[in-house]
């Protein structure tokens, strides 16, 4: 088979991109052959002439997007670009294999026969189109305007979601009702999903998990994917149901925590639980005991116990986690992370994040101020506005007591505030840096310098002492150990004159010979409003060559998430 070559826009069309009708018939009327040789060829456009590896090559690209609504909106896209595109579209079946389904704009058919809405119409028609190729399947079923038919229109989605069950890889839920939520997971209940392999079921929003709740008791509470109904309390109906699940994520859902029976996961989160739905500590030892020979991520923020159970003497040994190599922990206060340390080690940790929830989470959502009649910062000391956000002591504990540093590779922190309340471990120290510099940037330092594998570290919204310690170098190796080599730092802050003040003074600490080495990668995030500023910091009065190799800046939002803006 040949192909033909694509000439450029401005060349004249080849012989081969000119569709020729057929011979017209001896008998043809006078006036329709002379209109006939008044019309001109038809030309095929060079999107209609790539070949199909070329069409299915783009339909890969885009698929591969992160964000699943684009990845939807890309396939519909691309099938209406032109008949061949079309037919293309049609016959790759992992194109549609996104499906997402929302309770917006419900409504009635044939007197109330059926409740439909277009994303449940249209998860049909990428459910038929994707064949019997596995399908990842998001629902969101929270409260519309008018919640006349949520309902009746979840319990249609749910009997709908029935035929698919069995293709279904990945599956996403997030409602905000208690009584939509009980619906759904009573219909998942017992059902066989042998190809289910990542679950993710969301309740409400972090800051809700946070007010004061109704204690639910514990026939109400969810038996989430147990595989068994009130009788039965066995693991092994879990393995026949669900015997590729390996990732499963909670957030908000009051969990019946003692009827766990999940096993062999590979990644578990649990967050943003209400006071009252947070699992003991002796029960969270439990599930994770479960996994703990297949277990290699762990996420649990927001839903540690406030007062969680410190071990009591010598002979209770830490839970052992031999796989996990990823732990994000996020706290309300500094004492749940202790506490966790305390109960669990992990030997082959290499990335950890350890995130202040009151001030990452919360404060995002107060951006307009603190109300001090507010019921969530009546029931959570961390936000009363008399008691001051700290993470000195869990640092102390991560440098003088535990280990767990001297492994890490990659380490992020975020919102972590260092007030000067230190304790006898800080002042037992004989370093002699510590009598040259201000106690919250000696900590950091002696932080860096326990980190003797890091490579890769991230500071989201960090204070100033974070900043300085970057920055330091021993006057006499001998002494006092310099912090180890990074190849990778991220800084986001909305303070953008202190992300300039870091980037002069790093300048001056590489202009010595023995100041800190040029880093591989530095990315730079600031407020929106503020971009432009770096970007002129970066391009005009910073040599950002001598800094690191490769360097961007980018924009925040006031999460740990970055949004590029432009490479240096």
């Amino acid at each position: 088979m040949q192909t033909a070559v694509l000439a450029p826009n401005n060349a004249p069309p080849a012989a081969a991109q000119y569709t020729e009708a057929p011979g017209l018939p001896a008998n043809t009327p006078f006036n329709v052959i002379n209109r006939a040789s008044q019309l001109q060829p038809v030309r095929k456009g060079p999107i209609n002439t790539l070949p199909k590896e070329i069409i299915l090559h783009i339909f890969k690209l885009g698929a591969s997007c992160g964000d699943s609504q684009k990845r939807i909106d890309f396939a519909v896209l691309v099938s209406q670009v032109c008949g061949t595109w079309r037919d293309v579209a049609f016959s790759c079946s992992s194109l549609w294999a996104d499906i997402t389904i929302t309770t917006d704009n419900m409504y009635n058919v044939d007197g109330g026969h059926a409740i439909v809405n277009t994303s449940l119409l249209r998860a049909k028609e990428f459910a038929s189109r994707s064949r019997v190729f596995p399908l990842s399947v998001r629902l969101k079923l929270l409260v519309p305007p008018n919640f006349v038919y949520l309902q009746i229109g979840t319990i249609i989605i749910m009997n709908w979601l029935r035929l698919v069950f069995p293709r279904i890889k990945y599956l996403s839920i997030h409602c905000d009702t208690l009584h939509i939520a009980r619906l759904v997971t009573n219909r998942l209940q017992t059902v066989p999903m042998e190809n289910l392999e990542t679950y993710k079921m969301k309740f409400g929003t972090e800051v809700l998990s946070f007010c004061h709740s109704i204690i639910l008791p514990p026939d109400v509470r969810f038996l989430f994917l147990a595989g068994q109904n009130e009788e039965q309390t066995h693991t092994a109906d879990n393995l026949d149901l669900l015997p590729k699940l390996t990732r499963v994520s909670l957030s908000g859902f009051p969990v019946s925590w003692s009827r766990w029976s999940l096993t062999r996961l590979t990644s578990l989160s649990i967050n943003f639980m209400t006071l009252h739905d947070r699992p003991s500590m002796d029960v969270l030892k439990y599930i994770l005991a479960l996994n703990g020979e297949t277990l290699e991520k762990l996420e649990i923020q927001g839903a540690i116990q406030r007062f969680g159970r410190i071990p009591c003497n010598a002979d209770e040994l830490p839970t052992n986690l031999p796989r996990l190599m990823d732990l994000t922990l996020g706290y309300l206060s500094q004492w749940e992370a202790i506490i966790f340390f305390l109960h669990f080690e992990a030997p082959a940790l290499k990335h950890l994040k350890l995130c202040d929830v009151s001030r990452s989470i919360l404060t995002r959502h107060f951006k307009d101020g603190f109300d001090s009649n507010s019921l969530v910062i009546q029931n959570i000391p961390a936000l009363q506005p008399f008691n001051k956000f700290s993470s000195t002591i869990l640092l102390e504990h991560l440098v003088y007591v535990c280990s767990l540093l001297e492994q890490v590779e990659t380490l992020a922190l975020e919102h972590f505030s260092l007030p000067p309340l230190v304790s006898d471990l800080f002042w037992q120290d004989d370093d002699p840096l510590k009598h040259l510099h201000e106690a919250p940037v000696f900590l950091a330092y002696r932080m860096l310098q326990k980190c003797s594998r890091l490579r890769r570290l991230a500071l989201i919204d960090p204070e100033q002492c974070f900043l300085d310690a970057l920055n330091m170098y021993p006057d006499d190796p001998k002494t006092s150990s310099p912090a180890p080599v990074l190849t990778h730092l991220c800084l986001a802050s909305s303070d953008c004159d202190r992300l300039k003040l870091f980037l002069e003074r790093r300048a001056e600490s590489l202009a010595k010979e023995k100041g800190p080495r040029i880093l591989d990668y530095l990315e730079l995030a600031t407020a929106k409003k503020d971009v432009h500023v770096l970007e002129d910091i970066v391009s005009q009065h910073v040599d950002m060559s001598r800094i690191a190799k490769s360097s961007l800046a980018a924009e925040w939002h006031g999460s740990g998430v970055l949004c590029p803006s432009k490479c240096t």
